[in-house]
């Protein structure tokens, strides 16, 4: 009795794994809470459950991107911090949406929002930047959307030059030459993508 008792916990702990494996929404909305609510929290965990997700848009609306970047050039910082927690509600690793929030809270005289918002963006940064140096396909930066390309071309000080795609197995990858402004040297960054090529297509 005993044997079957044990036989039967453990296939539903199995069950009730899989089922959570299986609802990458219920997943990403875990991270997401946690990390609103400034617990640690696995951030490149959470990037990629919003890969994962039918209800996480981290690349944000375009519109809605430039209006939240002309509010920001204008000094509307009360416009800049509503149009990027609408940005970060439709997707929580919007990364260039908790930025902006951290520098409008900041003019606003918030401080506890803008580190927040800081916390948030810098933990995002870092799950990318700190998974290679994207120099080869083995050390490629691991993102999940051509916006975090460009974030991360920008965060290195490089301006993006040309693009080419790399489809393959076990991994495809994106292959961006940048220019160095400082320097004028051209290089090679490689971007994993198998987050969002080819399911979810280009984006």
């Amino acid at each position: 009795m005993r044997t079957f008792l044990w036989a039967a916990a453990i296939a539903m702990a199995a069950t009730m794994g899989l089922a959570g494996a299986e609802n990458p929404d219920a997943t990403y909305a875990a991270l997401a809470k946690k990390a609103a609510a400034g617990d640690p929290v696995d951030f490149r965990a959470l990037r990629m459950a919003c890969a994962a997700a039918s209800r996480c848009d981290a690349r944000g609306d375009r519109t809605m991107l430039q209006e939240m970047r002309q509010a920001s050039r204008e000094g509307n910082h009360k416009k800049t911090a509503a149009l990027a927690s609408k940005l970060i509600a439709a997707g929580f690793p919007q990364i260039e949406a908790h930025m902006a929030s951290a520098q409008a809270y900041e003019a606003m005289q918030k401080p506890a929002e803008a580190e927040r918002h800081k916390a948030i963006a810098g933990g995002l940064l870092r799950s990318i930047l700190q998974a290679g140096d994207g120099k080869t396909k083995e050390t490629a930066f691991e993102v999940i959307g051509t916006h975090e390309e460009h974030l991360t071309l920008s965060v290195m000080g490089l301006q993006f030059g040309g693009q080419s795609l790399i489809p393959g197995k076990p991994h495809s990858y994106d292959v961006i030459e940048a220019k160095n402004p400082k320097t004028g040297e051209t290089v090679r960054v490689y971007f994993q993508i198998d987050a969002f090529y080819p399911m979810k297509g280009l984006r």
